[in-house]
């Protein structure tokens, strides 16, 4: 392994923060190297030059950090692990099934590679089913998937860590906009020289543009990988500041990357904007008593804002608009119709036929390239680990709590605490939006694991005595104010 000048960076902050540093320190290290999405902190000739992201190589530390003679983490990591044990069995699993099932199933069905070792001659070239080199790679992703999902639980148990984490986030949000913005609008100036430092890995690196205008890919490999990032983000702060969390930070910082996913004229962006609207809106009719007013009223002037610098731009700038309006039709309504719609519909098919060839079984990780998480989970973990997955969401999510429904005004009575881990879990919930369209594995990412483990951290600590009784009745009885001192 040799390591790049970023995993050198990477490598000193990560052996200080292990002897200076609690664990915290060591999650909002990992989550910083998130922003390097095109970059490599090592190289390893012996895969023929695979690249290791500084994510999973500053996780390490993270999981050394658990280990040291003088942490008292170590005893904790038991009930991490009881935590995120769903997320652990699918994993598990996963491994299990990319071990046997690929020799079991060999030949059995047509797949396409996920790293070809040839000329490809057409959109639709498949292979027969063998074991492959990538199905050691996606599971080792997959059980560092798990381990940041223990490392962040590990991390909010520390005093005040929730707060933290969201002023990270805030900082995280305006750097990978800002990055998005100044690559695209500075192509072809010195800028470059940065970014092409920052990318430094072993990935197909695309710098794309559609209809004259420069995608947003920032130091990400491409747009759909840039977009997916903020949108996570982009989530988790606006449920922050629908709750009242730092609303002053946390309101802008959402602002901003809604502005960028809907300037980057990425399908993926649009999925994940609309997909995401449509929950809101449902929320919003179900039980509009828990938006506050203040809330409400802000997004209505945002809304009107835009319509109104639209309509300004139709009547100053009309080449423009008819510009935005291809765009959005090109990638929303004419995508399927596209060459890259129909060869993502045929990969997602692949998962589907996995899955029935494999009797439920899964053909296993890594075993074939596919455009959707969804259907590569059934095709590679089949029902056993399909299910795990929801299980382990679905403890995240915690759909029947109201305090996963409630705004500021009920918030309060459940504490700070609560109300971020209501909204990692709404985070954990639609990051898998886009990855439903994008995801070519079926791990679900870091990004996912730790919020989920945000909600399950946070919303595991002791409540308020009036937010313990207000737990007790159905979703339904939010609607009436609970008294301050119930009980």
């Amino acid at each position: 392994m040799i390591l790049t000048h970023i995993g050198l960076v990477i490598a000193i902050i990560g052996i200080f923060l292990m002897f200076r540093g609690g664990m915290m320190d060591m999650l909002l290290l990992v989550m910083a190297c998130t922003l390097l999405g095109g970059s490599a902190a090592a190289q390893l000739p012996a895969l023929g030059g695979s690249s290791v992201p500084p994510a999973p190589f500053a996780l390490v530390f993270a999981l050394a950090r658990m280990t040291l003679p003088n942490s008292q983490r170590w005893r904790e990591a038991r009930g991490a692990i009881r935590a995120n044990a769903w997320l652990a069995i699918y994993a598990l699993y996963g491994v299990l099934a990319a071990t046997m099932a690929p020799s079991f199933f060999r030949d059995s069905i047509q797949v396409t590679a996920m790293r070809a070792t040839g000329p490809t001659r057409t959109l639709f070239d498949t292979v027969p089913l063998a074991p492959s080199p990538q199905n050691v790679t996606v599971t080792v992703y997959l059980l560092g998937t798990v381990c940041a999902g223990i490392v962040a639980y590990l991390a909010m148990q520390e005093e005040g860590a929730g707060r933290r984490f969201v002023k990270m986030g805030v900082i995280m949000a305006w750097i990978h906009a800002t990055l998005g913005v100044l690559a695209a609008v500075l192509k072809g100036t010195p800028f470059d020289l940065l970014v092409d430092v920052l990318r430094n890995a072993n990935y197909t690196q695309t710098d794309q543009t559609a209809y004259g205008m420069v995608r947003l890919t920032g130091i990400f490999t491409e747009p759909s990988a840039y977009v997916g990032f903020a949108f996570g983000w982009f989530v988790f702060l606006l449920e922050c500041w629908l709750r009242d969390i730092l609303p002053r930070r946390t309101g802008p910082a959402a602002l901003a990357l809604a502005l960028v996913l809907f300037f980057s004229t990425s399908s993926t962006a649009y999925l994940g904007l609309g997909g995401y609207g449509i929950i809101v809106g449902l929320r919003l009719l179900l039980a509009p008593q828990h938006l506050d007013v203040r809330k409400g009223l802000t997004l209505a002037g945002a809304a009107l804002a835009l319509l109104i610098a639209v309509c300004a731009l139709a009547f100053l700038w009309p080449a423009f608009i008819d510009l935005m309006s291809t765009i959005l039709r090109r990638a929303t309504i004419d995508k399927q119709d596209s060459e890259s719609g129909i060869q993502r519909a045929f990969w997602a098919r692949i998962g589907i036929d996995a899955f029935f060839a494999s009797y439920g079984i899964g053909i296993g990780p890594g075993s074939f390239r596919s455009s959707s998480f969804v259907t590569a989970m059934l095709g590679s973990t089949g029902l056993i680990g399909s299910l795990a997955f929801l299980a382990h969401l679905a403890r995240a999510f915690r759909p029947l709590r109201i305090s996963t429904y409630c705004g500021p005004r009920l918030g309060r009575q459940f504490g700070e605490n609560t109300m971020i881990g209501a909204a990692g879990g709404w985070a954990a919930l639609c990051v898998l939006i886009p990855a439903a369209v994008v995801s070519p594995t079926c791990d679900p990412g870091g990004d996912f694991a730790v919020f989920a483990a945000i909600s399950l951290a946070l919303r595991s600590l002791p409540l308020p005595r009036a937010a313990a009784v207000a737990q007790r009745p159905s979703v339904a009885t939010c609607r009436r104010p609970v008294p301050a001192h119930s009980g």
